[in-house]
């Protein structure tokens, strides 16, 4: 069928971006009093804080500039017969580049994102010149995109809706199977 767009979620995203905030914003708390830690003698805790506040620093930041970003198009995500384009990534992701489709787990089982797991990552990554972060990121994820997260249609939806295309995409590329060939049983001679 024809592609279908799946939109963000606006009040999930500026909720988002709320949280991200207040996340780096304890990130420089964190700074703060552990760097004060460190010099009243407390190193122990100082070296903690200090670690801990620059994680959440760098965190918050970063998902801070993603989710504005995010406001630039209502669209998150457009599945259709050839592949699907995801916001976060330079260029159309075609279906021959992806090994399988599923979804993670969050709360009680239920789908939270659809995740694409890619044939070949390292490729992916130079055809779709993806950043020196979002390189990282895909490593930890063991090659795995994470997909519609923070997208109004249900992440179970949009499974099913990647699953059936990338079926009827595999089904378009498999020969047709050759006419069976009659067996002719065989018998002994003894």
């Amino acid at each position: 069928g024809p592609s279908v767009a799946i939109y963000d979620d606006r009040r999930g995203a500026q909720r988002h971006l709320l949280m991200v905030i207040v996340m780096a914003a304890g990130g420089i708390l964190g700074l703060l009093v552990g760097g004060n830690d460190l010099r009243t003698g407390e190193a122990a805790t100082g070296v903690v804080l200090v670690v801990a506040g620059a994680a959440l620093l760098v965190y918050g930041v970063t998902e801070v500039r993603a989710t504005i970003r995010r406001f630039g198009s209502p669209v998150r995500l457009v599945v259709g017969e050839r592949g699907f384009e995801d916001t976060s990534v330079e260029g159309p992701i075609v279906w021959d580049e992806v090994e399988s489709i599923g979804f993670e787990k969050v709360g009680r089982g239920q789908p939270g994102a659809v995740r694409v797991q890619l044939r070949a990552p390292g490729e992916f990554a130079e055809q779709h010149a993806l950043s020196r972060q979002a390189r990282l990121m895909l490593r930890i994820n063991n090659g795995g995109l994470y997909l519609a997260r923070g997208a109004r249609m249900p992440a179970a939806d949009v499974l099913d809706l990647m699953s059936d295309r990338l079926a009827a995409h595999l089904r378009s590329r498999k020969p047709p199977t050759a006419p069976a060939q009659r067996i002719r049983r065989r018998t002994s001679r003894h």
